[in-house]
């Protein structure tokens, strides 16, 4: 069994907090209706990395796997930040495995 680190992106949640920490001009409920009003599809991505290097990618709305080279914006940032995270870590594991 190959295990799997999850993660769960949810794109309007992302653009909630980074407008949240960017501005001390917007109260949470201005920040809310903007959101609302953008009248946009807000991805809701579930990535699970595999030890191998492999990840499956899950679109929570429609249960279809996504390829990475479809990702975008926020949703591709998202990925390459823990893709890097998870190469560190596993890198990490296993200078410690081969030090003792």
């Amino acid at each position: 069994m190959n295990p799997s680190h999850n993660f769960r992106f949810i794109e309007r949640d992302y653009w909630y907090q980074k407008a949240l920490c960017d501005t001390d001009h917007l109260l949470p409920a201005q920040i809310d209706d903007m959101l609302d009003e953008a009248h946009t599809y807000y991805a809701d991505y579930t990535f699970k990395f595999y030890d191998d290097g492999s990840v499956t990618i899950i679109d929570n709305d429609t249960n279809n796997r996504i390829k990475p080279k479809e990702l975008t914006g926020a949703v591709y940032d998202f990925y390459i930040r823990k893709r890097i995270y998870m190469i560190k870590a596993n890198l990490i594991e296993k200078q410690l495995q081969h030090a003792n």
